[in-house]
């Protein structure tokens, strides 16, 4: 990618709330007889259940994928294995993507992907609200800040039973969540309200999916909510000018407005220029 001047960072901040059950697995190195089958990851110094960034990205990336794949506008060309299964997903590394702009993409081996395109989407691991955590502290439960559940499998042929235990993160909870969306210029300069939009896009598709693992049994169905915006130029990094006002957004609400009244079109300001 051609090195270019970076005009500005979009501050993207609200919470998720788990509208049922959350599971994004941890390492589990020692299976204990009679313990959870499969635990939830949590953070290394606090011992609580967090949200990683790559794991929001990457459903967040998949989303969107599949979004414009049904439109006709993408095409899945990258495949992998991945634990023996295959895996397809798109990365052409085209600055007109909107995909690989927001996400990034990486050269290849093969010269499909000619060129490294750095990501103008930065995902933060998603942490517990204080009241989230002063409500789970209060749980009972034999494990920190969690729940556990039971399910069973059965053979459809003996009737066996298969069962297991997972933990999972209790209907009620919510994360804060951060994202970082760089406005690179002149590349990107055109194309800033349609990744914006196109990122709303994804988080509305999120809330009709799921987040995390076993999805299709209810877990995962999460609510995006508490959004807000705000604007931060190259002069709020030098000292010399202010940050935008930090502005709340609802996802359904008019994308092109919220950033008219950010960058104040119309009142002598001018997107991605600092005043």
């Amino acid at each position: 990618m051609v090195a270019s001047k970076i005009a500005g960072k979009m501050l993207i901040e609200g919470k998720i709330h788990c509208l049922t059950g959350l599971h994004i697995g941890g390492n589990q190195d020692v299976s204990e007889i009679g313990g959870v089958d499969l635990l939830v990851i949590r953070d290394a110094v606090s011992r609580e259940p967090y949200i990683p960034g790559s794991s929001l990205k990457g459903k967040l990336r998949s989303l969107l994928e599949r979004h414009h794949f049904a439109k006709g506008t993408l095409e899945f060309n990258k495949k992998m294995i991945v634990g023996g299964q295959n895996i397809s997903h798109h990365e052409c590394g085209e600055n007109k993507c909107v995909i690989c702009r927001l996400f990034g993409a990486s050269r290849s081996k093969d010269g499909s992907t000619k060129e490294n395109l750095p990501a103008s989407l930065y995902v933060r691991d998603a942490y517990l609200t204080e009241e989230s955590r002063d409500k789970l502290s209060q749980l009972e439960s034999a494990y920190y800040l969690s729940e556990v559940k039971f399910e069973n499998t059965l053979d459809r042929i003996t009737c066996a039973a298969n069962p297991r235990q997972i933990e999972r993160v209790p209907r009620g909870t919510e994360f804060h969540f951060q994202m970082v969306y760089n406005l690179w210029q002149p590349e990107n300069f055109q194309y800033f309200e349609e990744d914006i939009k196109e990122l709303f896009a994804a988080l509305r598709l999120l809330n009709d999916d799921y987040l995390g693992g076993h999805g299709s049994r209810g877990y995962g169905h999460v609510e995006i909510k508490g959004l807000t915006l705000k604007w931060r130029g190259l002069s709020y990094y030098t000292g010399e000018g202010k940050e935008e006002k930090e502005e709340p957004v609802e996802l359904t609400g008019d994308v092109n407005q919220l950033i008219d009244k950010i960058f104040q079109h119309g009142t002598g300001g001018t997107l991605g220029e600092d005043k």
